[in-house]
């Protein structure tokens, strides 16, 4: 089940009321829409990822058909332009479509196994909590240690997913309250705008990064 952006079919019935849309986007109509700022959601956790140091990263996106995964990939991307070390080679990695948490972490296992001695990173920047979920059995499993020999981080804060990590998950909260809250204001206060409004993503630093 995907956590983040979505795009919707409004049913016809409803095309003729006021409508806001929360966490996703149609194409139906013209409508307000509360959505997450990805962008600014990956470029701040970039920004923590090299200000404690970590110079080598192994990027394992979210798929390429979510609707999030270009904004993500741009806000490290142009984030990580900004820092001294980033003529440093960046290994990204992004499954095309299928289950993210597994196909997202694929590209880590089959490095851990060809030669768990010659893993060259020293932080896994993952698309999602479920792909670092996977991640993280996939270093404890091969003695890695988070994040003495390599961090993780994730992305969306996820209910019943973030709290089982141990260490702790550095990762970004979708707003999905800040989003339902606007949302309802939006309908309340009859504001007029019908346009994409981008919510902060909070980052939420615990013991993994």
């Amino acid at each position: 089940m995907r956590n983040g952006l979505k795009k919707v079919s409004v049913p016809l019935k409803l095309r003729s009321f006021p409508i806001v849309l929360a966490n996703c986007i149609t194409d139906d109509v013209k409508a307000a829409s509360y959505i997450p700022n990805d962008y600014q959601g990956q470029a701040d956790i970039t920004y923590l990822i090299v200000e404690k140091g970590y110079k080598k990263p192994l990027f394992l996106h979210i798929p390429q058909n979510y609707i999030a995964t270009a904004a993500r990939k741009q806000g490290f991307e142009e984030e990580w332009a900004k820092q001294p070390n980033a003529a440093t080679p960046v290994h990204f990695f992004m499954p095309p479509d299928g289950e993210d948490y597994f196909e997202g972490a694929r590209p880590l296992l089959d490095l851990l196994e060809k030669n768990p001695q010659s893993f060259d990173f020293d932080v896994v920047i993952c698309g999602n909590d479920r792909i670092a979920f996977v991640a993280y059995q996939l270093l404890l499993a091969k003695g890695f240690r988070i994040p003495q020999d390599v961090a993780v981080t994730g992305y969306d804060n996820m209910v019943g997913v973030a709290d089982l990590f141990l260490p702790p998950l550095t990762t970004v909260q979708l707003p999905h309250y800040e989003m339902g809250v606007q949302a309802t204001l939006h309908l309340i206060e009859a504001r007029e705008g019908k346009d994409n409004y981008l919510i902060t993503c909070p980052l939420i630093m615990r013991e993994s990064c």
